[in-house]
């Protein structure tokens, strides 16, 4: 039946568990719990006046140039404690080593806006020439990006962006193409599927990465189930990236629509190992598809008994975005602007087990 059925929610236990933009999961380092605190024992923190939302990116958007070596620049990834932040930390300072530009400040928002709020504010003060931020809370960053750009420092962003009402905010986003990735799951999805059955995501509705993902998805099979094929698409439900609650909205699923529940997509890894531990332990049939095909997702694909669960993955390119966000900075101090696209989106590819062997490292 060519149908959409809302799913419902039992009450869960909340556990907080790793997030980002990016997804990820796996390994970890050190998080940079103090980073907020060193930059203020530098300089005092300017307090945003009214005056801050009355210059934009757009008036920055050209500018003297700079040679690279006296550049001043700070990154800010979402957190540390996550492989998909650490492989982009990793391209910032390929990259930066390879352009000249010398000892670029790296730091952890720890997927905290008021963190992140602090570091921009104290990045400003202490006279930095551009900030390039992950934007995991939208929101709540654009007061200081405003009066970032009321100072004239030069922002960036990369991974996560600011949503598109915010355009005139930063100068140039370098980042995965999320809806097409998404819409990558779903074709995946739509043609795997079983004629007759349901399939669903469990989704992470606070960051405009993760919900293109769903979007692309969801555009993706439904335009298969109008196009004739019989799938149920239920209502995507958000899990805010908590292990413990997506192996509820899993477990909870499979009790509603047993073995009629053939794939979920997840927008993030992290959501996925909690999907994972509901469906080993119902033994149920469900496929999982993910996105970002961390070590640990690649491993699961090629495992010949988890493989049989963890079907296929959309890569992301964590170094690309990263040393693509330090060729944005370069050109444009260099040039004193920048060409193209103020969006600079990478393409996504899809993993299975024919092509895993390429993502383990």
């Amino acid at each position: 039946m060519k149908k959409k059925v809302l799913a419902f929610l039992l009450a869960t236990t909340m556990v907080v568990s790793l997030t980002a933009c990016g997804g990820g999961g796996g390994s970890s380092s050190k998080g940079n719990t103090e980073a907020a605190a060193a930059v203020k024992e530098e300089v005092e923190t300017p307090a945003a006046d009214n005056a801050a939302d009355e210059t934009s990116a757009a008036d920055n958007a050209e500018g003297e140039t700079k040679n690279l070596a006296d550049l001043k620049v700070a990154f800010i990834v979402g957190t540390e404690n996550d492989a998909f932040y650490q492989s982009v930390e990793e391209g910032i300072k390929a990259q930066c080593e390879a352009l000249g530009i010398a000892s670029p400040t790296l730091a952890d928002q720890q997927l905290d806006g008021s963190i992140c709020t602090d570091l921009i504010n104290n990045y400003v003060a202490a006279g930095y020439d551009a900030i390039a931020l992950s934007c995991n809370d939208p929101a709540g960053t654009v007061p200081a990006l405003q009066a970032a750009n009321q100072a004239g420092v030069k922002i960036f962003t990369f991974d996560c962006t600011l949503d598109d009402e915010y355009l005139d905010q930063y100068i140039s986003f370098v980042g995965s193409d999320n809806k097409a990735g998404g819409v990558t799951a779903g074709e995946y999805v739509a043609e795997n599927a079983p004629e007759g059955s349901t399939v669903g995501c469990i989704t992470y509705a606070s960051a405009q990465s993760t919900k293109d993902r769903q979007a692309g998805f969801e555009e993706a099979v439904q335009k298969a189930i109008d196009g004739g094929k019989d799938l149920t698409l239920i209502e995507s439900m958000d899990a805010d990236n908590d292990q413990a609650k997506a192996a509820d909205i899993m477990q909870n699923w499979i009790t509603q629509y047993g073995e009629d529940m053939s794939y979920i997509f997840v927008v993030g890894d992290p959501t996925g190992y909690g999907a994972l531990s509901s469906i080993q332990s119902a033994g149920a049939n469900t496929k999982i598809v993910g996105f970002d095909a961390g070590q640990t997702a690649c491993e699961y694909i090629k495992d010949p008994t988890v493989g049989k669960i963890w079907e296929a993955e959309v890569a992301q390119d964590p170094k690309g975005i990263g040393s693509g966000i330090v060729d944005k900075i370069a050109e444009y101090f260099q040039n004193g602007s920048l060409e193209g696209e103020q969006k600079d989106l990478i393409e996504c590819q899809l993993v299975t087990v024919d092509n895993v062997d390429d993502y383990l490292e």
